[in-house]
């Protein structure tokens, strides 16, 4: 029976891929506990060895992981992820506490990892024999992929980033050969997590992250997976900007994958502000079509309605990379994020709630840009025709915000954006983003960021009399004196300006560009 129970484990093993196969049958499986038991290492101290050399050891606690022998995948990478002003990876930044879990895995020590390598190697040369073409052998991707993947699954429980990775995207490979696209782009994506917390460059980190997730869009794409073909090509966009400053401007290169990837939530003829794409053409406008030809224009329309996604949370994606623009200044391309994501909602057509934030995001977007005129247009002929909007905190926040940057009234602006204002319900709802950029909106002109005043008023009339020093000198031999001059009453000023003002007008005259001639003008009878 012993050796029937060995034969059964190993099929079972080949077929599965247990965690008890290294590699050899029952026997070595008895003699490697009491090898591990024996061992003196000073890791036996802190946390007592598995009975199996390839169990993985119970996840320690965070001391532990800060202190112990133990650590992570994620302790492993050079990024500062704990800075605030650093751009993370992708998968940070639009997969939230679900990444930064996934990358909490204990990883194995000792003994035990040593075995584990040895099967991950075992594995690996697995992969190779399947794809050796033989006499009478022909290679087999599919058996090379999933042995690909359990010597990734062996790596990972080991700490090997870069082991992992590359059996990531070798097993990724081979999958999508064999139209296996769902498990190539897991794959894919997986392999790009990796990527963004390896201890390569900065430079190599974006190339491979942007790489890794465009093959996953194309994997999820061939599959028929709208959404997910979207936010993979979401964060292969953002993967060129992982490690930049939060508020540093975006390159044309980076912004224009940005933008791309929106539309592939939304296509540009269902998005109102496609007009505030900065970089790039809509991939649904043909470059030979008249601008005039409606039946074009109808059929861009209809294709855009078969490919736009209406997947739960889709339109969260788009706000937030509405609100990465936003910290980093890019107003329109904001905008531009923003329609798409209420060209999302609107597509739906449940949304109530989350509709009316998009619409008076759209507005205090707008008024930050400085198009009261298009803002107020959009509020009245777009926002208040849905009934729901009506009755909401964010119409009357809006409708306060429009009126008063209309009528140039700072008092009734901030009033309306005040902190303990009628509002403050409406903006307590609204992104972080958001709320800041609500108070640096003007009555006119472009959102600025408020800068430290340095003295301006005191500034100004010093060039004034440094100007006209020269001109109130009597006697041309005399020099100003360097000595600092005492601070000019407003009396003082208001008189050089004037004289300033009266040698321009003799300069003009001596030109021939005097004004006396318009009273001669104005007495000419024209009847």
């Amino acid at each position: 029976m012993a050796h029937y129970k060995r034969d059964q484990a190993s099929n079972r093993d080949a077929l599965f891929g247990g965690a008890s196969s290294g590699g050899g049958g029952g026997g070595g499986r008895k003699s490697r506990p009491s090898s591990t038991r024996s061992a003196a290492s000073p890791t036996a101290a802190t946390v007592r060895p598995a009975t199996s050399p390839t169990s993985a050891v119970p996840r320690p606690s965070p001391r532990a992981v800060a202190a112990g022998p133990h650590s992570t995948l994620g302790s492993t990478s050079s990024t500062p992820t704990n800075d605030p002003q650093i751009t993370l990876g992708p998968s940070s930044v639009f997969g939230g506490k679900i990444a930064s879990r996934n990358r909490l895995v204990s990883i194995l020590n000792g003994q035990a990892k040593i075995d584990k390598m040895a099967e991950a190697e075992d594995y690996r040369l697995k992969a190779k024999q399947a794809m050796t073409r033989g006499i009478f052998s022909k290679p087999d991707p599919i058996s090379a992929a999933n042995f690909y993947k359990r010597a990734a699954d062996a790596y990972k429980a080991c700490g090997e980033n870069r082991l992992e990775r590359l059996h990531r995207i070798a097993s990724g490979d081979l999958q999508m050969g064999q139209d296996a696209y769902a498990t190539a782009a897991a794959e894919y994506t997986r392999a790009a997590e990796l990527a963004e917390i390896s201890d390569e460059t900065l430079a190599r980190k974006r190339q491979e992250c942007h790489k890794l997730h465009s093959d996953a869009a194309t994997a999820w794409a061939n599959m028929g997976e709208k959404g997910r073909s979207a936010e993979s090509a979401v964060k292969a966009a953002f993967g060129l900007i992982m490690g930049q400053e939060v508020t540093a401007a975006i390159d044309k290169k980076a912004l224009a994958r940005i933008e791309e990837s929106i539309e592939t939530f939304v296509p540009d003829p269902l998005n109102r502000k496609r007009n505030y794409r900065r970089e790039g053409i809509s991939a649904y406008d043909d470059p030979n079509a008249d601008p005039n030809d409606q039946s074009a224009q109808r059929a861009a329309l209809e294709l855009a309605k078969q490919n736009i996604v209406t997947d739960s949370y889709a339109n969260e994606t788009l706000f937030q990379i509405g609100a990465e623009l936003i910290r980093r200044r890019h107003y329109e391309s904001a905008l531009y994020a923003l329609g798409a994501g209420t060209a999302s909602l609107e597509a739906e057509g449940f949304a109530t709630i989350s509709l009316s934030r998009a619409y008076v995001s759209e507005t205090i977007l707008t008024l930050a840009i400085g198009d009261t005129v298009a803002a107020s247009q959009d509020f009245q002929r777009v926002h208040l025709q849905r009934t729901s909007y009506l009755s909401s905190r964010e119409c009357a926040l809006g409708e306060d915000l429009i009126r008063a940057c209309d009528a140039m009234d700072l008092d009734a602006l901030d009033e309306a954006r005040s902190k303990t204002g009628p509002h403050r319900a409406a903006l307590a709802n609204l992104e972080p983003a958001l709320r800041g950029l609500v108070l640096e909106i003007r009555v006119s002109g472009r959102a600025k960021k408020e800068k430290k005043s340095v003295d301006v008023v005191s500034k100004k009339p010093a060039k004034t009399a440094v100007a006209v020093a020269p001109a109130a000198v009597a006697s041309p031999t005399k020099f100003p004196s360097t000595s600092p001059k005492a601070d000019l009453s407003s009396e003082d000023i208001l008189k050089e300006t004037a004289a300033s003002f009266e040698e321009m007008d003799d300069l003009m005259e001596d030109m021939g560009l005097g004004d006396d001639d318009e009273e001669d003008d104005d007495e000419i009878d024209l009847t």
